[in-house]
């Protein structure tokens, strides 16, 4: 019996890029980083959520006496905006996601909605109003524990080497 070939044979060690990496610890900066968003964005859709009359009604007076006006009902105006707050909410949580797995692009994407969401937000901030400025200093707190240190040297192991031409 100890003859006779084996069935299968063993199969050669992977060599070069094939290798399977093994998945390095999330470092706690990314950690929080990730908590924010995700708390970022649940704040976000409770806040949309609360605010889906008063959208629907502004939006209702402000098409008023226009042609528009007997397309969408206040109705379908609020569905289309609850479920646009759904998706963009949901999108939200997957790049926060992907960031926390170590890809690059998403870190970028979630840094330049970041700094559009902070310069919209800069125009509303008033020393008086608390709930805004709370909210930009968690984006800020979300934004820099992103690109600290660590959190680069984490996203850094994910870099694919440059392939040789």
């Amino acid at each position: 019996m100890s003859d006779q070939q084996p069935l299968f044979p063993a199969m050669p060690p992977l060599k070069g890029p094939e290798q399977p990496r093994i998945k390095p610890p999330v470092p706690r900066e990314v950690n929080v980083s990730f908590v924010v968003w995700v708390l970022t964005t649940l704040f976000s859709a409770v806040v949309e959520i609360i605010n889906t009359d008063s959208f629907v009604t502004a939006y209702v007076q402000q098409i008023a006496g226009t042609p528009q006006a007997d397309v969408l009902s206040a109705h379908t105006v609020k569905i289309m905006y609850i479920v646009a707050s759904v998706v963009v909410n949901l999108v939200m949580l997957f790049f926060a996601w992907r960031m926390r797995s170590g890809r690059n692009w998403a870190r970028m994407i979630l840094a330049v909605l970041a700094a559009i969401t902070l310069l919209a937000q800069a125009a509303q901030v008033g020393i008086s109003e608390i709930l805004p400025l709370v909210s930009v200093l968690v984006t800020v707190t979300g934004l820099v524990f992103m690109f600290v240190p660590a959190s680069n040297a984490y996203f850094a192991l994910f870099r694919r080497p440059a392939t040789k031409r």
